[in-house]
């Protein structure tokens, strides 16, 4: 490897993960000499994260490197890193995912893993993934890959059939649990609390937990008997996380399996179907729909709030390191160190009863040679019953955009768990006018 390493970023214009991730990479020592080469589509987009991460550099006195470009090819050749964030197709097409299932009593939150949201935004960006897979691949063999890209599950396992390199999936949802911890026992840091945690992304559940010296599991189910998450979130930080402290389906969850999941309600509930077919159950487990129209309203003021950095001395608070992990497993990898962090890789064994093959979600160990997976062992039998349907779909979808099979896909959304209240016709109907909706993005079939 370079004295310097040399970072893709594919998605390099995006407003909501580059300046973040580039800034945090570039804060650690060992990186900060860093060719970091902004690969995106818009180009003009990406000169405006280049402009940014400039004083980012000038600001930081630090020596990184920032080019743009649009040629893929060029991007990846003799690439040491690539780091993934793009959504093909971006707000206009995620609309459709969000608005054609209402038709058919699916109220997505989020849309962004499973049933027919999921499913159609796995399959436009399929040829795209394929593309950036190959040319990976081709031009950079042994360069890292670590995708932020949703549905992370399949596409990461796309990734990872083609890419021989070491392929992560990344994912903050672990580090939500962590806060709340930290700050319901008062603990300094996350590294007095030690979890055991698996499953899939954004479906993970910890199933041992200490905060010290007590045992966090045992110590909730005496908390929780009368109460909520949502109560101790608002006990220990108000509203944490901006969507009216909505922690009831968690709630539901911990006292339904005796074990703590994914604290981000909007995520999870998109798992079952009894919480998002249902409007009444919506209200009542008080599950918060991010519309479009929002997603918008924040990209403009992201996008707003970059071009007047861009202009100025990047200030202090800029210039601290977030919660994402990228420049941490960067860094170990480089520097030949150890480091332990969550990660979405094919299942090797990890998970004993789930399918081998199939994408998961544990803890892993970062080091010269790449991820190691680190055994988790059996999930409970109730959370396994949970998860499992979920691993058979989405490898079965991935295995027929592979195919060209768009029947095979249609069975898949079949057998997805948030379809299970339609019948047939209506599940072929839903499905094919997801799949004309983004024809423009698809080749497979």
């Amino acid at each position: 490897m370079a004295n310097k390493p040399r970072i893709v970023m594919v998605g390099g214009g995006s407003n909501a993960w580059a300046p973040r991730i580039l800034t945090d990479i570039c804060l650690v020592e060992s990186l900060s000499q860093a060719e970091f080469v902004l690969l995106d589509i818009n180009r003009q987009a990406a000169q405006l994260v280049k402009k940014y991460m400039d004083r980012v550099a000038e600001t930081a006195g630090i020596k990184a490197k920032f080019t743009v470009t649009t040629d893929q090819a060029a991007a990846f050749k003799n690439a040491d890193y690539v780091i993934i964030t793009i959504s093909t197709g971006g707000l206009k097409a995620m609309a459709h995912d969000l608005k054609i299932p209402e038709d058919y009593g699916i109220y997505h939150t989020v849309g962004d893993t499973t049933g027919p949201g999921g499913w159609a935004r796995l399959i436009r960006n399929f040829d795209v993934f394929v593309g950036l897979a190959k040319d990976i691949a081709r031009y950079a063999p042994n360069a890292v890959a670590l995708n932020y890209t949703n549905p992370m599950s399949t596409l990461t396992d796309i990734l990872s059939r083609i890419h021989q390199g070491p392929v992560i999936g990344l994912c903050h949802g672990l580090f939500e649990n962590l806060r709340f911890l930290r700050e319901l026992y008062r603990l300094e840091s996350d590294d007095q609390i030690t979890v055991k945690y698996a499953g899939l992304n954004h479906f993970f559940w910890i199933t041992e937990a200490r905060a010290g010296k007590i045992d966090v599991i045992a110590d909730l189910r005496q908390q929780l008997r009368n109460k909520s998450f949502s109560d101790l979130i608002r006990k220990v930080h108000p509203d944490a996380m901006g969507y009216a402290s909505n922690r009831e389906v968690a709630t539901e969850l911990f006292h339904l399996t005796g074990v703590m999941p994914y604290l981000g309600d909007r995520h999870t509930c998109e798992c079952f179907p009894w919480y998002i077919t249902s409007k009444a159950n919506m209200k009542k487990y008080k599950i918060v729909r991010t519309s479009v129209a929002e997603r918008e309203k924040g990209f403009r003021q992201r996008l707003k709030g970059l071009r007047q950095a861009g202009k100025k001395p990047v200030e202090k608070q800029y210039l601290e390191r977030s919660r994402e992990t990228a420049a941490d497993i960067i860094s170990a990898h480089y520097e030949q160190r150890v480091f332990i962090d969550v990660g979405n890789v094919p299942n090797s064994g990890q998970i004993a009863n789930l399918p081998l093959g199939s994408v998961v979600e544990t803890a892993m160990r970062v080091d010269r040679n790449g991820f190691s997976p680190i055994t988790f062992g059996e999930l409970p039998e109730i959370i396994q019953a949970f998860i499992e349907p979920y691993t058979h779909v989405f490898g079965m979808v991935v295995d027929a955009c592979f195919a060209g099979d768009k029947h095979q896909a249609l069975q898949a959304l079949r057998l997805d768990p948030l379809c299970s209240h339609l019948n047939a016709d209506q599940v072929n109907q839903m499905g094919r006018r997801l799949l004309n909706a983004h024809k423009k993005f698809i080749t497979a079939f």
